[in-house]
This record gives structure tokens, C-alpha cells and sequence, in this order.
């Protein structure tokens, strides 16, 4: 097995001698292929990897310079095919624009494919995205009409030669930029997902795949069912108006995006609009630029269960201790300050999540109105509680002012009962109508029972009800209220002054 295995990498080392053979023996074709005159009679022999097809017969004893691997080198190969990179130098300058031959501006389309929405960073104000970008724009020095087969009809794949991206850094290219972006980054294994097309017309197409974050000022006041509009600007930075032109490429359906209907956001719809002839005047002159506005319109069904309808609730159980009769103090002072803690609980972890602001926001509103009427609540017992305290003690002192005057009454009636017998006696010993002794006696003391009776009743007060009247005035008045403020903060919430729908957005042009 081992002289076998010695036997096959000779005849390798022999195979492999042969083929540098023929490539040093074929150096002076090579001259002839990135001529002009031969890159036009030997286009046949030239594919996309550089790669030459060598003839067996080629005499292999010719003595020659060092070997050239083409294939080692894509970009130079690439260029020399363009003629970009000529014995002459002076014949392209990757520094002067293509402009036309009438003297117009140069237009450069562009086309944006949204891939994703990555992240929206409410707190920092940046909106994450990822698109496809595709950038046109006709350069009559490049000429590869020569490199492409006769027919151009015939299969339409040809039309266009794919060179390496690379090749960009040594032709002219447009200078443009994304305004407001803080970071771009280019989502690449080993190779940059980039190409470059040159088609028979000298239209160059570079296309490019990145994620970059834009800065996107955002208004809080109606968070959360705010709208956001982000304006992602694509501009020269170089180039005037005088000089260039920057336009959206409508494609085959006369639209000028790939939406991506995948794209899933939790907590907002969006919509994506181009608007074209953006020009940023400043005082060296017009720069010509293209906008991408993307609205963002929040779902607010999560804040819906997880912040309405708690603080909501709590609100309520806050009215309900107000049917408990006053005298069950701990119970009704219990249920107020535990709604009343627990909501100013929610409304820190609510505002922990939510972006720091200077100015207030609807949910900002919601809360503190909700821990008011808590409030309110707690507040309307102590006044209850006041007001019963406040009876009970002129009571005990007019009862004691009563029980001074019954007993001197008492003492005086006595008194005088003590007279009227005395004269009875006397009267009884003189003799006089003995018969109606027994009957007046009776009588007499019929008469100062009810006497004694009518100074031992303690004049009965009417029942004081204020404190009563009070809580059923403040049920009804706290329920009136809370009503009346949901209606007003509900109608403000879904109020917009210019509103349109999603899908009318996109449909306006």
C-alpha cells in the first residue's frame, strides 16, 4: 500500500508540473486577451472565475517569465476587463462623475427593500433596521458589450456581467449616506453581501445588504397610543443638484419598495412611505436626497390588561368600601390604603418601562387621577368619622345640664309635697270632711306621681343623620365623577387632529 500511495503522488507532482508548464508557456496570450482587439475575438473564452481555457497543444519547452494566476486576483482582472484600468491612467478618474452628454445633471435611482424592523429603542429614540439598498446609475466609460453574447434577447440573465464588489473602490461611486445613523453594521459570514452588475447600457447596479440604527424623535404626550413617524434620509453628501439627482426606482409594479408582509412588531403597526425631491439647503448649496418615512402606531391592547384594567378596578374596590357601615373602621380604612399603596406601587413600575420625559403623558394622566379618587375616598371617611365624634359629645353635655335641673326639681317637689301633707294633717285633726280624707289622699298622690314622672323624662333629641347624608352624597358623587373623567380621557386618547389609517397612509402619494 505504501509504494502505491508513493506511486500516485508522483504521477500528482507530474500532472501539476504540466499545468505551470502550460501556463508559463501561454504568457504571451494573455497580452493578446486584455488587448482590445483580442478581448473582442476571444469573449467566448472568458467566465466568471477568471479562468482561461488552455490548449493541450500548446508548446510547453518555450522559455517565459514568472507564471500570473488570474483567479488570485478577481478585482484587478475585473477591472483590466472594464478597461477601468488601462495602460493609460488618464483615461478614467474615479473622481469625476459620468455626467450625461447634455450637460444635465446625473440621476442616480435608488430602490430600498425593508427586511426588518429589528429593535425600537423608546428610551435612546433609535429605530433598528435592515434593508436591501440598490443603487443605479449609467456610466458610458464602462463598456462591457463585448464581454456579453451577440443577442442580448436571447437569454436575459446575459445582459449584465457580475463582477466583485470590491471592484467598486476603483470606478466612480455615488457619495451617499444615511442622515441621523449612529451605527451601520454589514451582517457578513465571509464574504460582504454586496454585488455589482454592469449592464450592456452601462447601467452599473450596486446592491447591498446592512442594519444600521437612525435616530427617530418621538412624542410621548399620548403614549400609550402614540404615533410615531420615523424619516430614515438617504442624501449626497458631495454632489449638488447642479451635479446629481436622487430618485426613488419604481420596480416592475411601479412601487418603490419590497415590502417584507412578514414582519411582526408586539407592540406596533407600521407603514412605510417614500417621498422623493428632498433637497438639504444649506449655504454651500442643494443636496439632493430621498426620504423613507415609517409610521409606527402603538398597539395599546397591553396596557389595556396590564395597567387599565388593574388601576380601573382598584378604583372601584376603593368606592365599594364606602357602603361599609363608619363604625367598621379597620376594615374601611384597610381597603383605602391598600388600593391607594398598591396603585402608587403600579404607577413607579409604569414609569420604570416607559421613556423619561419632562412633559406628561396620557398614562401619566390615568394614574394620578385614579390614586385622586382613591384618595378621595379615605379622605370623605375622615370627614364621616369627624362629624359622628362631633355629635356624640354635645350629647353627653346636654345630658348633663338635664340630670342638674331634674335634680333640683326633684328636691323642690319634694318640698312642697312635705307642705301639702303637713296641711292635710292639720286639717284632719281639726275634724273637718273626714268622708273625703281617704278620696283626696289618692288623689294627691295620683297627682305627684305624674309630677315626679314628668321631671324624671329627659327630653329625647331627634337623631343627628349629617354624617349619613354625607356618605350617600359622596357615592354617588364619586361614581358621577370617575364616569365623567373616563369619558373625557378616553375621548382625548383616540382623538387625532390629522386622522388616517395605516392603510391610507400608504395609499396617499
Amino acid at each position: 500500500e505504501t509504494v502505491n500511495s508513493v506511486s500516485v503522488d508522483k504521477k500528482d507532482i507530474t500532472k501539476l508540473g504540466d499545468i505551470v508548464s502550460k501556463f508559463t508557456s501561454s504568457q504571451h496570450q494573455e497580452q493578446e486577451y486584455f488587448s482590445p482587439e483580442g478581448a473582442q475575438t476571444n469573449q467566448q473564452e472568458f467566465s466568471y472565475g477568471n479562468t482561461i481555457e488552455l490548449d493541450e497543444n500548446l508548446p510547453t519547452s518555450r522559455p517565459t517569465q514568472k507564471p500570473r494566476f488570474l483567479s488570485m486576483d478577481p478585482v484587478q482582472n475585473d477591472l483590466k476587463l472594464l478597461g477601468v484600468k488601462p495602460l493609460e491612467p488618464d483615461d478614467y478618474n474615479i473622481h469625476t462623475p459620468p455626467l450625461p452628454r447634455d450637460g444635465s445633471p446625473l440621476l442616480v435611482s435608488i430602490s430600498i427593500s425593508l427586511r426588518n424592523i429589528l429593535e425600537i429603542d423608546e428610551l435612546r429614540q433609535l429605530i433598528t433596521l435592515e434593508t436591501t439598498m440598490r443603487l443605479y446609475w449609467q456610466d458610458y466609460r464602462l463598456n462591457v458589450s463585448h464581454l456579453l453574447p451577440t443577442n442580448p434577447y436571447s437569454n436575459a440573465s446575459d445582459d449584465y456581467i457580475l463582477l466583485h464588489p470590491d471592484t467598486t473602490h476603483y470606478i466612480w461611486f455615488p457619495d451617499i449616506y444615511i442622515d441621523f445613523a449612529k451605527a451601520l453594521r454589514v451582517p457578513k459570514f465571509m464574504v460582504p453581501p454586496a454585488s455589482l452588475r454592469i449592464y450592456r447600457n452601462s447601467t452599473a447596479r450596486y446592491a447591498t445588504q446592512n442594519n444600521y440604527d437612525v435616530a427617530c424623535p418621538m412624542n410621548f404626550r399620548k403614549y400609550p397610543y402614540d404615533t410615531q413617524i420615523c424619516k430614515v434620509k438617504y442624501e449626497s453628501y458631495g454632489y449638488t443638484t447642479q451635479k446629481m439627482l436622487l430618485k426613488w426606482k419604481k420596480g416592475f409594479d411601479q412601487s418603490k419598495v419590497t415590502a417584507n408582509n412578514s414582519i411582526s412588531l408586539a407592540q406596533f403597526d407600521y407603514a412605510v412611505k417614500f417621498e422623493e425631491e428632498y433637497r438639504e439647503a444649506i449655504a454651500s448649496g442643494e443636496y439632493p436626497g430621498v426620504i423613507m418615512t415609517i409610521v409606527l402606531r402603538r398597539k395599546i391592547n397591553y396596557h389595556l390588561l396590564q395597567t387599565y384594567l388593574p388601576s380601573g378596578l382598584f378604583v372601584i374596590v376603593a368606592w365599594l368600601s364606602l357602603f361599609l357601615p363608619p363604625e367598621a373602621i379597620p376594615g374601611r380604612v384597610t381597603m383605602a390604603m391598600t388600593t391607594l399603596l398598591t396603585l402608587a406601587a403600579m404607577f413607579g413600575a409604569v414609569r420604570q418601562n416607559t421613556p423619561r420625559v419632562s412633559y406628561v403623558s396620557a398614562l401619566d394622566v390615568w394614574m394620578c387621577g385614579c390614586i385622586i379618587f382613591v384618595f378621595f375616598t379615605l379622605f370623605e371617611y375622615v370627614i364621616v368619622l369627624c362629624l359622628i365624634y362631633r355629635k356624640t359629645d354635645q350629647e353627653d353635655y346636654k345630658e348633663k345640664s338635664h340630670n342638674g335641673t331634674n335634680v333640683v326639681a326633684l328636691q323642690s317637689l319634694e318640698l312642697s309635697d312635705n307642705n301639702f301633707v303637713q296641711h292635710q294633717e292639720n286639717i284632719q285633726k281639726k275634724g273637718n270632711l273626714r268622708c273625703c280624707l281617704k278620696w283626696r289622699k289618692r288623689n294627691k298622690d295620683k297627682k305627684k306621681q305624674q309630677k315626679l314622672n314628668s321631671a324624671l323624662v329627659i327630653e329625647r333629641r331627634k337623631p343627628c343623620t349629617v354624617h349619613l347624608v354625607v356618605e350617600k352624597v359622596c357615592r354617588s358623587l364619586i361614581a358621577i365623577m370617575f364616569i365623567m373623567f373616563n369619558g373625557i380621557y378616553w375621548t382625548f386618547l383616540f382623538y387625532e387632529e390629522d386622522a388616517m389609517d395605516i392603510p391610507d397612509f400608504i395609499n396617499q402619494d
